[in-house]
């Protein structure tokens, strides 16, 4: 039960549900831009919901499935003051405070790098973050989210899925775990900062899916059998195979087989 009147007020006028849109990165990307030429701009931590989106994405080509009303499916506006060169830092930040969110019913939830939430080797969680440039700077950040909460079946294309249905056995209440998931990302925002670079990394490492384990890849479209051993300053993925052959990798350039 939320104790701060106030809080509470300012957390309900910024959680706006729509019923249903194509996409609610794109929705919101309209809205910060029309908003911002009419003098009125989107404020910090603004979450645009909905109960369906019939395109819905995650990253590069990849979609998203989801049954109306049964998933949290989001889109969140930040304004981090971070250097475009470090803007990994705010994948980190995020990717944690999903995970944060989700171990509290999964505890073996991980992540996958770089930004979705797998639970025993299924996905429960897809993120999408589309950052804004200005200079050298962040001017802002949209981040989407789709957490698969009460969905019980999936097409069968869609590999390796899962919910929280389906790994607790019981449903749950769509929109009160959307308040708390809000309130998660609000209360971890302050280590999305340069001065927490190094504990971020750390965190990020130590829950990363298959960290420091041999598994296959296609590498530059090559099959490796290889380990993630670390990240680099802009957050590629960097591999060894069993030679000790160093692989740096950024999205697209590595496959989880």
């Amino acid at each position: 039960m939320c104790k701060d009147n106030y809080f509470c007020g300012m957390k309900n006028r910024l959680l706006q549900f729509i019923a249903n849109t194509p996409s609610t990165n794109k929705l919101l990307s309209e809205m910060i831009h029309d908003s911002s030429e009419n003098g009125n701009p989107v404020p910090p931590f603004f979450a645009l919901h909905t109960d369906f989106q019939s395109e819905g994405r995650g990253m590069g080509s990849n979609s998203w499935f989801s049954d109306r009303g049964r998933n949290i499916l989001v889109s969140y506006y930040f304004k981090p003051n971070l250097p475009a060169s470090r803007q990994f830092l705010f994948n980190q930040y995020f990717a944690l405070s999903t995970l944060a969110f989700i171990q509290k019913f999964l505890p073996k939830a991980l992540i996958k790098w770089p930004n979705d939430i797998y639970v025993d080797g299924k996905k429960i969680a897809g993120i999408l973050i589309e950052h804004t440039v200005s200079g050298d700077r962040l001017q802002h950040t949209i981040a989407g989210i789709g957490i698969n909460i009460n969905q019980d079946h999936f097409p069968d294309d869609i590999p390796h899925p899962t919910s929280l249905l389906l790994e607790t056995g019981r449903e749950h209440d769509v929109n009160e775990l959307l308040e708390a998931y809000w309130q998660t990302l609000y209360d971890h925002f302050p280590e999305c900062d340069l001065s927490h670079e190094e504990n971020l990394k750390k965190q990020y490492i130590s829950n990363l899916y298959q960290f420091n384990e041999y598994h296959p890849y296609l590498i530059h479209d090559h099959r490796t059998e290889a380990r993630i051993t670390d990240l680099d300053e802009y957050g590629r993925l960097v591999l060894h195979d069993r030679n000790g052959e160093r692989f740096v990798c950024g999205f697209k350039e590595v496959v989880f087989i």
